[in-house]
């Protein structure tokens, strides 16, 4: 589970790391009016590519009263309150920090930050064509120059401010 939405007094479970569902599955959504609720998803020929933008497909009413396919966003597999304890993942996580990471310069962390915007082209505009684990690589060396940036910048307020303090 990772992710639980409570509606109308009822606590809706959701993993939103199993957004690639295959039509018929029951999924937890963002509908037409903007509301998160459960849906069950409708087949089409092109649910592989719609799933990898997160997106499925649901009837609804249009406002000329005809019932059409629309397109909304999935959030994740819904799991039902019972399924809860097959849902639960009690294996210790590894943290996933980057202080075992070198250093990395300016220009360096410039350089993944670039990587960040071409994965951020190709899983936007060209999804099909994505290479996850390319992906992943860069947007986690990307990640850890963030959190370099954070650092320092945290280091500079900290500096700034003892000398404030003076």
């Amino acid at each position: 589970m990772s992710g639980a939405i409570q509606l109308d007094g009822k606590l809706i479970l959701f993993d939103a790391n199993d957004c690639h569902l295959a039509p018929g599955t029951e999924a937890v959504i963002v509908n037409e009016k903007g509301n998160i609720v459960v849906a069950r998803l409708e087949p089409t020929a092109e649910w592989e590519r719609l799933a990898r933008t997160r997106t499925g497909l649901v009837w609804t009413v249009n406002p000329l009263g005809e019932r059409v396919l629309f397109a909304v966003k999935v959030l994740g597999r819904y799991i039902r309150t019972e399924d809860m304890g097959q849902a639960v993942d009690l294996t210790p996580q590894k943290p996933d920090f980057f202080e075992d990471a070198k250093p990395l310069s300016a220009t360096e962390v410039a350089g993944e930050l670039g990587k960040a915007f071409a994965v951020c082209n190709r899983i936007y505009h060209q999804p099909d064509r994505a290479n996850t684990d390319n992906c992943e690589r860069s947007l986690r060396s990307a990640a850890h120059g963030i959190m370099q940036m954070w650092n320092d910048v945290q280091q500079i307020k900290r500096e700034r401010t003892r000398q404030l303090g003076r």
